[in-house]
């Protein structure tokens, strides 16, 4: 089969870019490729999709690799808008280094935490690229200053600018202390000029001592005026980028091209290669797409071992064997076949049925721990029904192999509502899942009023009388109970106690008796949904030889509870939601008033574990979160984000039970 040769795992790096949206992540992952001479020139390799193109950023997690110095740098460019960052976090399992993009102007950002905090978690290594210092408001020490009081462990600056704003012409790198600068309209590799000498010199310092301070011994030989050589300096700083000792800084201008060379040079030179293996060959597969002229495409992480073409695997999750039909490196919006993969590295393969993100393929029963951090739950609610009557069963389809390409999809079919619910991170994410619907398999859908988990229960005890008596000649209807309601406590269920003697209804009808009481519960009595925490106390009944029958005591159990409902009265419980808010600390009192102004009960505020953010904790009545967290980027700015889980059911004020009572009497 043609393609290309593998490349050596000790060659191969593999990094994923990420940051807050609009950094200019894309931006600096085109111009590495432009670098490395891929590509046309013209971008477009990442945002492919009509989506991407028409709202001007990332929504998917791009894949490209380009050639530097004789390695391969596979380049995963995650989306970093709040509402697409679920596709962010599969590619945490791919990468052995993660590029965090930093806006200059702007500074830190709420998914730049939220990202820290998932590479902490996965122990995976960190570079910070400090981009658009060219632009107006450009800072670069104030950044420096920012970033080391927010993630507390050392930053290690190796680069420093040479002016900011419009007076940006370069980069000075610290490590080999030579400048990369415009000279008559060319980038040139000059000596730091003595002007900057002496502010360079002392930022070196600060480099070094950063570095030596992860080996005892060549800190000892520092500490006693020993200048570590630069080769073995190199050998430590690359060491303590992969225990995660420090974080290097590196600055520039994706859009000039300025610095982005330097990157590329830094991630041959410092970033970690994959750890190799000679093991059994195992894969993880962290994207899943759909290409109109190949099919479905699943790219992935070999492990360990050796992928070749017509290889066979098994699923981990299934059992299922799959046979490696055509395997391919991606590359932007370019395929190139490949015969054979290489420990470590990254390609795709095609046509393999019930693959998903997230599976294992691996050889000859190979183990294979597959690193996974998982991403925040979608909480946003949207309901769809087809708009046209005969594409339900297409809908279905395709929203299954929509949330294959997106596993932060959630694709519900809830029984209650009869609903079709889709789960996003907010309305953006939910209108690009139905333009993807629309687009790739012909399906127009309307978006309908989410019905919320509403439920109800007894105010208090009661009792009820349900009679079912038909005897007009022939075999008749004869069931007669008595029951006792009261309330449980909240989340205690339903409990039915038989406290019938002497036979009055015969062993056999009881249970028909109960079935009666569920199905009188689950269809309501306020406004028809289900009555839960109650206990019904079967107390007494009259039965007939002949006309008595399961059926007629279903009946009279049905006719029992809702007589015993009315006379102890119902309420409406509403679904509350637990929200968990992290805010600048400045921010906290207006992030607390808006939670109150939605009926929110406060239950306690902490320290975040970023330096000046706090977290607000509160319980939510679900209907009125419908679209806080687009609201809560508005109020703070998009520096607070939240995380919402369903919480417990509550009783209702008035006001929302006569609006949801009047809703029900319409439908």
């Amino acid at each position: 089969m043609p393609g290309i040769d593998p490349t050596p795992t000790a060659r191969i790096r593999n990094v994923v870019l990420l940051g807050h949206g609009g950094t200019g992540k894309t931006t600096l992952a085109e111009a590495l490729l432009r670098t490395g001479g891929q590509g046309d020139g013209r971008g477009g390799n990442f945002d492919t999709e009509p989506e991407e193109r028409d709202r001007g950023h990332s929504l998917s997690l791009g894949v490209a690799s380009l050639p530097w110095q004789g390695h391969k740098l596979n380049l995963l460019d995650a989306p970093g808008t709040p509402e697409a960052i679920g596709d962010a976090y599969p590619a945490l399992a791919a990468a052995d280094l993660a590029v965090f993009v930093i806006d200059a102007t702007v500074g830190v950002q709420s998914q730049h935490d939220q990202l820290w905090a998932a590479c902490e978690t996965a122990g995976l290594p960190r570079v910070v690229f400090l981009n658009k210092l060219d632009k107006e408001g450009a800072a670069y020490q104030s950044n420096v200053d920012a970033l080391r009081e927010r993630y507390g462990k050392p930053l290690a600056p190796v680069h420093m600018p040479i002016g900011v704003e419009r007076e940006f012409t370069g980069v000075i790198d610290l490590l080999h202390f030579n400048a990369v600068e415009l000279v008559d309209g060319q980038r040139v590799t000059t000596e730091v000029r003595d002007e900057r000498r002496e502010q360079a010199g002392r930022n070196r310092e600060f480099l070094v001592e950063a570095i030596v301070e992860h080996d005892d011994a060549m800190l000892e030989r520092y500490l006693e005026g020993e200048t570590p050589e630069a080769k073995e300096l190199a050998v430590c700083f690359a060491e303590g980028v992969a225990s995660c000792s420090f974080f290097p800084l590196l600055c520039g201008s994706a859009t000039m091209d300025m610095g982005v060379q330097l990157l590329a040079d830094f991630l041959v030179e410092e970033a970690p290669a994959p750890a190799s293996s000679d093991g059994p060959t195992a894969a993880t597969v962290f994207k899943t797409l759909s290409d109109p002229y190949v099919g479905r495409i699943n790219a992935l992480r070999l492990r360990s071992g050796t992928l070749r073409a017509d290889d066979h695997l098994t699923v981990a999750r299934t059992g299922a064997d799959v046979r490696m039909h055509q395997l391919f490196a991606l590359s932007g919006r370019e395929q190139t076949p490949v015969a054979e993969v290489a420990a470590g590295d990254i390609a795709a393969v095609a046509k393999l049925d019930d693959v998903v993100t997230g599976d294992a393929l691996v050889a000859n029963g190979a183990a294979v721990e597959t690193p996974r951090v998982a991403p925040p739950e979608p909480y946003h609610r949207t309901a769809v029904k087809a708009a046209s009557a005969g594409d339900e069963d297409k809908l279905s389809i395709a929203l299954s192999r929509l949330a294959e390409e997106d596993p932060s999809l959630r694709v519900e079919h809830d029984p209650e509502t009869a609903q079709l619910v889709l789960r996003t991170y907010g309305p953006g994410h939910a209108d690009v899942a139905i333009a993807r619907l629309a687009r790739k398999f012909g399906v127009s859908v309307e978006q309908v009023a989410v019905r919320l988990p509403y439920r109800e229960t007894l105010r208090g005890p009661g009792e009820g009388l349900g009679r079912h008596v038909k005897q007009s000649g022939g075999h008749g209807q004869y069931g007669v109970c008595s029951i006792e309601v009261e309330p449980l406590p909240r989340g205690e269920g339903f409990v039915f106690e038989d406290r019938i003697v002497g036979g009055v209804i015969p062993r056999q009808f009881i249970p028909s008796v109960e079935k009666g009481v569920r199905q009188a519960m689950a269809s309501g009595v306020l406004a028809g949904y289900p009555v839960v925490d109650v206990l019904v106390r079967l107390v007494e009944g009259k039965h007939h030889p002949v006309d008595s029958s399961q059926v007629a005591f279903e009946v009279a159990g049905s006719l029992a509870f809702r007589d015993a409902a009315a006379r102890a009265g119902t309420v409406l419980l509403e679904p509350m939601c637990e929200v968990t808010v992290t805010v600048p600390d400045a921010l906290t009192g207006d992030v607390m008033g808006d939670l109150s102004s939605r009926r929110g009960r406060i239950s306690g505020t902490e320290a975040a574990p970023a330096p000046g953010r706090t977290l607000v904790r509160a319980i939510v009545p679900e209907a009125e979160l419908r679209s806080y967290t687009a609201e809560l980027r508005s109020l703070t700015s998009g520096a607070g984000s939240a995380e919402i889980a369903p919480a417990t059911h509550d009783e209702a004020p008035e006001h929302v039970t006569r609006k949801v009572v009047a809703a029900a009497a319409e439908e």
